[in-house]
């Protein structure tokens, strides 16, 4: 007979105050520690925090802190538990639910308690459960179900909204490649990896249909969106037996994969009503805005987290992608005080990141202060390589460069903006001619010649272009438009023909975007004008791309133009 109990204390180091801005009803659950010795029975301590969070996080009453940062910090690079307080600390949390669990003969025995994350003291132990071997995950779900009914008790409220709990699986080894998976996303690892270990999931269990959802959300991505297509195809008989939370998940992955930013945007808002304390939810209704064009619930909804407390399961770099939207909102909406003080505290956290030096020097330059963000510029190409900048967050000291100068000179600050292009030409033109084979690196380098009218140069550079992938689509892009400020008209349009032949919906608005680019340089402002109104809310905006038309030079004479002054406003 193999049986779990809970209901000892668990020893843990004692902190002298509660985490700067934790409340008592925001939870942490950490890892519980494996003391029975046997290696093979590790994955329980996360399982059993897993469920437990996931149940939690059904209950409007009580706050917990997402399961992102039990699978992203729940244990140390050596593999070992985080301290249960540190955790809470990390996530701002006031109570902190955490176990252990060791052998007795035949019979392993699950310890857990409610804690204090200040002051480290245990508030409230949890009753015992027992199960049989084949009942593991069933004793999990009476855990779960044992601990929400402590911190009723601990929290002195009444849970009225534990109802819509996920079933469990009926497969032990199908949920430990569940969380095993799980770890692998929330710790960054390729698609390519993470998808195994979902699939096994549900080739142990079919009728554990959260992995399923989570394969088609894999899918969308990283691991292709045939994946996503099939297994919602799949579960389309079986969508009335989905939570709610999941099957919003399962539709705002198909979504995403048809490029309907403005459709995703909608199901994250309902996501993210459904459950309002969740961070994940709430950023990804953010982005989802962002990249739709509604730049004001964008900014709203990103502005409603506090990044330390609230993604303390973000490492650094991630967090950085989170400024980056955060920072970007504000600039669309034309936030720009907000703007300058959100980027001025980033540099004084982060002095040494090149992102967060460009934030700011675009914040200055939108405010007239050219100078000040050209030595902004300045600092961040003398920076070391940046991996995080140039990897998570897609910007190299080249693409800072021409943002900067587009800034700039959008901004009516000619002199400077040349400044910024030739300085970002001078950094691209010191690589070895061997870096300068990357995904986007012959981009930015036409790009930055185009803005210094050096048109001939731009076409050569762009000649000796990285492999055709999605990224073909903007060299494809900056040809016609050379071609059409050259006067090849012949060319530009072939271009054009070229680019409206993509119809595959990962690149379809950032061709149109590229089409209307064309369509500039050849005087057909109208046709320009249809394309960007078609393009801007299916993806257009995304501040990663660089695409943003309020900054997109090309466009000066179409800025006076009401059709022109909506798109670039946005949709609220």
């Amino acid at each position: 007979m193999l049986a779990l109990a809970a209901g000892a204390v668990v020893l843990l180091v004692r902190h002298p105050e509660r985490p700067a801005g934790a409340s008592r009803d925001r939870v942490a659950v950490a890892v519980f520690t494996n003391r029975t010795g046997d290696s093979t029975l590790e994955p329980l301590g996360t399982m059993a925090a897993d469920w437990i969070t996931r149940g939690l996080a059904q209950v409007e009453e009580v706050e917990v802190v997402e399961v992102a940062a039990l699978h992203a910090g729940g244990r140390s690079d050596g593999g070992e538990p985080v301290d249960p307080v540190i955790l809470a600390r990390r996530n701002g949390a006031g109570t902190v639910v955490a176990g252990s669990y060791y052998l007795a003969t035949d019979t392993l025995v699950v310890r857990a308690s409610l804690v204090d994350a200040g002051s480290g003291t245990v508030l409230q132990t949890v009753p015992p459960v027992h199960a049989a071997a084949g009942e593991a995950v069933q004793a999990l779900d009476q855990l779960r179900q044992h601990v929400t009914s402590a911190l009723a008790g601990v929290l002195d409220v009444r849970f009225t909204s534990f109802t819509a709990r996920p079933t469990a699986p009926r497969s032990l080894a199908a949920y430990q490649a569940f969380v095993a998976g799980q770890t692998a996303y929330w710790q960054g690892r390729p698609a390519g990896e993470v998808r195994p270990l979902f699939e096994r999931a549900v080739t142990d269990d079919s009728t554990f249909l959260t992995a399923r959802v989570w394969l088609a959300f894999i899918g969308a991505n990283g691991a292709g969106c045939s994946l996503t297509d099939s297994v919602s195809a799949a579960l389309e008989p079986r969508r009335s037996a989905l939570t709610p939370f999941d099957r919003l998940t399962l539709d705002i992955s198909a979504a995403k994969c048809r490029n309907d930013w403005i459709g995703a945007f909608g199901l994250a808002r309902e996501q993210a009503a459904l459950r309002p304390r969740s961070s994940y939810a709430v950023y990804t209704a953010g982005v989802f805005g962002l990249f739709s064009g509604h730049f004001h619930a964008a900014a709203e909804l990103l502005g409603s987290l506090d990044a330390g407390r609230d993604l303390g399961w973000l490492t650094d770099p991630a967090k950085m992608i989170y400024w980056r939207d955060y920072i970007g909102a504000e600039h669309l909406t034309g936030s720009h005080r907000a703007e300058l003080r959100h980027a001025e505290r980033l540099v004084q956290s982060y002095p040494d990141r090149l992102v967060a030096r460009f934030f700011l020097g675009r914040a200055l330059a939108v405010l007239g202060r050219g100078g000040e963000a050209l030595a902004h510029l300045e600092a961040a190409l003398r920076l070391p390589p940046d991996e995080s900048a140039r990897v998570q967050a897609g910007m190299p000291p080249s693409f800072v460069a021409l943002l900067l100068a587009s800034e700039l000179r959008v901004h009516g600050d000619t002199a400077s903006a040349r400044v910024a292009a030739e300085r970002g030409l001078a950094w691209l033109q010191a690589q070895p001619r061997e870096a300068l084979s990357g995904r986007y690196d012959r981009y930015y380098l036409g790009r930055l010649l185009t803005m210094l009218g050096r048109y001939d140069e731009a076409v050569a550079a762009i000649a000796f272009r990285a492999p055709a992938d999605s990224n073909e689509v903007l060299y494809v892009g900056l040809e016609g438009t050379l071609a059409g400020l050259r006067g090849a008209t012949a060319a530009a349009l072939d271009a054009d023909a070229r680019l409206a032949a993509r119809t595959d919906p990962a690149v379809v608005a950032t061709a149109a975007a590229q089409r209307a680019r064309i369509a500039t340089s050849l005087g057909d402002y109208e046709q320009a004008l249809t394309l960007l109104e078609w393009a801007a809310p299916r993806g257009m905006a995304r501040v990663s791309t660089g695409l943003d038309m309020h900054l997109d030079w090309l466009y000066d004479p179409l800025r006076r133009d009401p059709r022109f002054v909506r798109i670039n406003r946005g949709r609220d």
